[in-house]
């Protein structure tokens, strides 16, 4: 369950509501220099830390209302949730996605460390939304748990799943290696990749939880 929880955080970054944060934190932290390993380490504790709560807290609520008999539900509604994101991908229902392409005001002010710390605790509100279902599987288990410490753990591994690509590509940027170029000219059929693989997911989510 760890690995299939890192492997969700891993596959977060081909998805239309994080691919963007490739946009900010690479460039940023390749502009800084040495310093930008160290910025983007930051950054992915605070998406890590941020994670990890929301799995302590749905594993406390799991503990104290009983989730685990709503498991089937929840899956469901992790499928369904999928196959409209996917589809909304594809152009074939109208639906706004979060996107998250600038850095707020706020944040901007503050010093390198503090700045990419400050926007990873935010940004991971917004990963918990972001369209995986294997995050929503994850938060599931997390639920039937009923362990706040497991639920807090699997979470923390698929923060540092998040993470890992992000430092790769921030490794290769200074190493001269132009992976963010790269990305912007294959963004479409990037996103075209992940919206069907939504589809087939959410698919496969839904009628698990259906039978």
């Amino acid at each position: 369950t760890l690995l299939l929880a890192f492997a969700g955080g891993v596959s977060n970054i081909i998805l239309p509501c994080t691919l963007p944060l490739v946009f900010i934190i690479v460039p940023m932290a390749m502009l800084a220099g040495r310093k930008g390993i160290t910025m983007t380490l930051l950054f992915g504790l605070g998406l890590t830390i941020t994670l990890a709560v929301y799995g302590a807290v749905v594993a406390l609520i799991g503990q104290y209302l009983g989730l685990d008999t709503a498991t089937r539900v929840m899956y469901s509604l992790a499928g369904i949730a999928s196959l409209i994101f996917g589809l909304s991908e594809l152009k074939l229902i109208t639906l706004k996605l979060p996107s998250y392409a600038r850095m707020p005001g706020f944040i901007q002010k503050r010093g390198d460390y503090i700045k990419v710390f400050m926007l990873g605790l935010l940004l991971g509100n917004a990963g918990v939304g972001c369209p995986n279902p294997i995050t929503y599987v994850i938060l599931v288990f997390a639920a039937t748990t009923g362990n706040w410490l497991q639920g807090a753990l699997l979470m923390g591994m698929n923060g540092i799943g998040r993470v890992v690509p992000l430092l790769l590509l921030t490794v290769l940027g200074i190493l001269g290696v132009n992976t963010v170029g790269w990305l912007a000219k294959k963004s479409e059929a990037i996103t075209k990749f992940t919206a069907w693989t939504l589809v087939v997911l959410g698919s496969f989510i839904l009628l698990n939880g259906v039978f």
